[in-house]
């Protein structure tokens, strides 16, 4: 409703205001209006305006609208934020590239790449290659010796954002070589073992075949995996599943568990026990294969969610962010507080919180593309 200046008004006694009609043409000299709220009641009046004589065009008319008491507790200030990972994880991808690679090497680095693009905010990766060289990689195929070299480090240390260094590596990986796996697991210990980063570490060992590269066993009574020269003064060629096992169990007893990826799908009954019991002794269970690119992949992807996904996410809140006032979002829908722990969120401490049932399925699943924070609001509860 329109106010005639001059008129008193019952209003919240809350709002001051102080209005200057500026002039609305080139001939009339708009009023001055002032607002007065220094008692209960707001009056507007102009000293100098006589209602008798003076007229104010309708289009400078005021509508003034009606000032509810508004408790301030219905309002507030929201500032979304995006969550952040805890980051808790160190993956070790220990990478087998023997001469029987050569047909699975590209796929698997298109499924590493992709990966670990995807995810080096959130886990610190490594590549440690084997059999090793004396230059990174370099193939030494003149040299019989160079099939059995092992790492003494990774090429690329742990370490976040690392998904451009392990793309330069793999796209000058070359092929060649034997398979020193348990030399090479050794090496692995031995590195994450002086490694402190405070995360929990984890092995993923890709190969697409059995062990082998162990001198120090017997030629003439070996299982032999050469079937065309034989391993008579030529114990490298030995299966060397027993060692292998037994710097799993180090691994294991050091609490770094070992992920066996299954390149390639040319197993037999034997080759797959081996690989059975390499993720056994490795504390994984079983391996995963991965005979195809689509497999390899989806294996990486699985053996990726278990390790390091996870649903505890760390807030970044202000300073004075209060936390009884934020409200969490997935996909853009407001999740409540939970503090039964059977579905939403509840806190783990003052700035890390955890998602509880379904939703955290849907996380470890990768089906979660956004999570985010409003700071500033009183928390919703289920």
């Amino acid at each position: 409703m329109a106010r005639s200046p001059g008129r008193t008004m019952t209003g919240s006694g809350r709002v001051l205001l102080a209005l200057w009609l500026a002039s609305c043409g080139a001939d009339h000299e708009g009023p001055s209006i002032t607002v007065d709220v220094t008692g209960d009641d707001t009056t507007i009046a102009d000293p100098g305006w006589d209602p008798a004589v003076d007229s104010v065009p309708a289009d400078t008319m005021l509508e003034i609208p009606e000032v509810p008491d508004v408790p301030f507790d219905d309002i507030c200030y929201a500032e979304d934020l995006p969550l952040q990972y805890d980051v808790r994880s160190d993956v070790l991808i220990v990478l087998d590239r023997s001469g029987s690679m050569a047909m699975m090497l590209t796929h698997l680095e298109n499924a590493v790449n992709a990966i670990v693009g995807a995810s080096d905010d959130k886990i610190w990766f490594g590549l440690m290659p084997f059999p090793s060289s004396v230059t990174p990689n370099v193939c030494t195929l003149l040299n019989p010796f160079s099939q059995c070299y092992v790492p003494a480090l990774p090429h690329v240390m742990l370490g976040p954002l690392n998904a451009a260094p392990i793309a330069s590596v793999f796209s000058g990986l070359n092929i060649c070589g034997s398979t020193p796996t348990s030399a090479t697991l050794q090496s692995a210990l031995a590195y994450l073992s002086t490694t402190s980063t405070g995360h929990d570490q984890y092995v993923l060992l890709a190969t697409d075949g059995v062990p082998n590269c162990n001198g120090s066993l017997d030629g003439d009574t070996c299982t032999c995996l050469d079937t065309e020269t034989g391993c008579s003064g030529n114990p490298e060629s030995c299966l060397d599943d027993q060692a292998c096992y037994d710097a799993l169990d180090a691994l294991s007893s050091a609490g770094i568990p070992t992920y066996v990826l299954a390149m390639g799908g040319a197993f037999s009954g034997s080759d797959i026990a081996i690989l059975n019991s390499m993720a056994v002794h490795g504390g994984t269970g079983a391996y995963y294969p991965a005979e195809n690119p689509a497999d390899i992949l989806t294996a990486f992807e699985s053996i990726m969610s278990a390790v390091v996904l996870s649903c505890e996410f760390e807030l970044n809140p202000s300073d004075a962010a209060d936390p009884t006032l934020v409200n969490i979002y997935v996909g853009g829908v407001i999740v409540p507080r939970d503090e039964s722990h059977s579905s939403g969120w509840d806190y783990l401490d003052s700035d890390t919180i955890m998602f509880y049932g379904p939703l955290c399925e849907s996380i470890m699943e990768g089906d979660v593309s956004t999570v985010s924070a409003s700071y500033g609001c009183p928390t919703v509860f289920l």
